[in-house]
């Protein structure tokens, strides 16, 4: 049986649709699938990406059964220099290796007190936020969730070391989203890799006393990290994670966390629901055993993360010719799974533009049609390896900024979304947080 040519557009010169994807990938994925259907390819630059556009779609790329594609290929194209040999730039063997000795900082003991650890210090930064005029969120969420690695992860203390490691990993996190990777004296890019060079040297030479220690933070727990038969990660391996590790902690949350309170300032009557399970639970702060107890906040944060996925496409490289739906995709083909189309395909979701968290309770269900349908965490061999502690620090920020504050946006005000490549406010998300009394 022949298969059929993928349809498709090259879009502008050199650029391809790139410049459109960064601007609004949504209407880009409407319009290319009101052309061409849910298999369609277009330009990134100078490379062809396949575009699947279904649940299926995701389903085929992200549990690859015939081992049809390479995270790490995929991922290279542009964080090969900043975060070389994070877990997803890693594949097959070599993948699952590294996942199980990471597996330790991610259980539940380790959560359990992980939880502990964040109550005193998102209670702490949070309580002058309704102090300052014209508060910006974005920003201040984003040194927050940050801080809040830097103590969980690697154990620093706020100090002006510390305040180092936070100015290099946002240099390095603002390189990994520029569309020119060459570096530059005094650009974004040049700034990133002089940020991964302080990053290299910093973590090295702690290794040796955190193996040594007894302390708590992931960072030791990687560099203690023990297979079953004695296997280690090597230095090198250990400065990869850390830092890969740092990079998606902070900056997928303070997305998740954006696009949630501006959904809450839009529709307070989830507010008061949220408020009305903090008070049942009357407690000061929340801790790993009342996570189950705070449903309400776990409606939110899946109906925002369908709206607004951090990430719009889960890119994979296909290293071999394969098949889908009958369509031939091409050895070296870039090949999207499509999260920000499938959570609004009106098929699955009842009014999908609507926010309306209840479609994730039990008797609605809406995400179990299909079990590819949500998928802001990715799926498969590499989904999100921390979607736990995600979900328990989002939930955590959330009990003290409800029990303290209401949330709310200007008259008439709607977010202007950047979808690409990180989902982000492109205004920095102006709200206002007046203190419950």
């Amino acid at each position: 049986m022949s298969l059929k040519a993928i349809p498709g557009e090259s879009g502008l010169p050199v650029f391809g649709h790139t410049l459109r994807f960064m601007r609004d990938c949504n209407s880009l994925f409407d319009d290319m699938h009101n052309k061409y259907g849910s298999v369609y390819y277009n330009k990134f630059l100078s490379h062809r990406a396949v575009h699947l556009l279904s649940p299926e779609g995701n389903e085929f790329v992200l549990l690859d059964r015939e081992n049809n594609f390479s995270s790490r290929l995929a991922w290279n194209r542009a964080l090969k220099a900043l975060f070389p040999n994070g877990l997803m730039l890693r594949d097959g063997d070599d993948h699952r290796y590294h996942r199980r000795l990471m597996g330790a900082p991610f259980k539940a003991a380790a959560l359990e007190h992980y939880v502990e650890r964040m109550n005193v210090d998102v209670a702490s930064q949070i309580s002058s936020w309704g102090l300052i005029d014209n508060f910006q969120f974005y920003p201040a969420i984003k040194s927050l969730t940050l801080d809040l690695a830097a103590s969980i992860f690697i154990g620093e203390d706020l100090n002006q070391e510390a305040a180092q490691v936070n100015q290099a990993f946002v240099d390095l996190v603002n390189a990994s989203l520029v569309l020119v990777r060459y570096p530059m004296l005094g650009n974004k890019y040049q700034r990133g890799l002089e940020g991964r060079a302080f990053l290299e040297a910093h973590f090295r030479s702690r290794i040796a006393d955190k193996k040594a220690s007894s302390d708590t933070d992931m960072f030791a727990e990687i560099c203690r990290a023990e297979g079953d038969e004695g296997e280690r990660f090597s230095q090198q391996d250990i400065v990869d994670h850390i830092i890969f590790l740092m990079m998606a902690a902070h900056d997928t949350t303070t997305s998740s966390l954006s696009s949630i309170c501006y959904a809450l300032g839009k529709h307070p009557e989830w507010q008061n629901k949220i408020r009305d399970e903090i008070s049942s639970l009357g407690k000061s702060q929340l801790l790993y055993g009342d996570m189950s107890e705070f449903k309400t906040s776990g409606l939110v944060l899946k109906e925002a993360l369908r709206l607004y996925p951090p990430l719009p496409t889960i890119p994979r490289a296909a290293v071999r010719d394969c098949e889908f739906q009958g369509f031939q995709i091409k050895a070296g083909d870039q090949v999207m799974a499509c999260p920000s189309f499938t959570h609004r395909m009106a098929d699955i979701w009842s009014d999908p533009q609507r926010f309306d968290p209840e479609r994730f309770n039990d008797d609605r269900a809406e995400d179990k049609q299909h079990r590819h349908a949500w998928v802001p965490f990715g799926g498969g061999a590499h989904k999100c390896l921390g979607i736990k502690f995600a979900e328990l620090q989002i939930k955590l920020l959330l009990f003290h900024l409800l029990k303290n504050y209401q949330i709310r946006i200007p008259a008439g005000y709607e977010m202007p979304y950047q979808p690409a490549p990180i989902g982000k406010p492109s205004d920095m998300l102006p709200l206002k947080l007046e203190v419950i009394v």
